[in-house]
């Protein structure tokens, strides 16, 4: 498992994704490699304690790293649920923020257009 590191949390989230995927991906080829040799194993007529024991080391190797990838798509779902959070915030200040200037000028504008229309009618 990698140390968390500052920044931003949907990139931090991008690359622990990035390297999870490639230790499953690292997995599946150890366990095919694993249900391989327990194949031959059973296929064959004699049947090594040595190539059992291998391949009871090498499924308990796969189930660490299976185990440390769903640690880290925790982390990697809790980095999204903060940047969901903080784009929620930013999304609703913009939103508040966009009423508050909604209304700039529009008196500004009233008063010109007031004025205008009656000078037109004033002529």
């Amino acid at each position: 498992m990698h140390p968390l590191r500052p920044g931003k949390p949907v990139t931090v989230a991008h690359e622990k994704t990035v390297a999870v995927k490639d230790d499953v991906r690292q997995a599946e080829e150890d366990l095919h490699a694993t249900n391989e040799t327990l194949a031959d194993t059973v296929v064959g007529t004699i049947v090594t304690k040595e190539s059992v024991e291998a391949a009871l080391v090498q499924n308990l190797h796969i189930e660490g790293q299976l185990h440390d990838a769903v640690k880290e798509l925790q982390v990697v779902t809790d980095l999204l649920k903060v940047a969901e959070q903080e784009k929620s915030a930013h999304d609703s200040e913009d939103v508040t923020m966009a009423g508050r200037r909604s209304g700039e000028g529009v008196d500004s504008v009233l008063q010109h257009m007031t004025a205008s229309v009656r000078a037109k009618l004033r002529r």
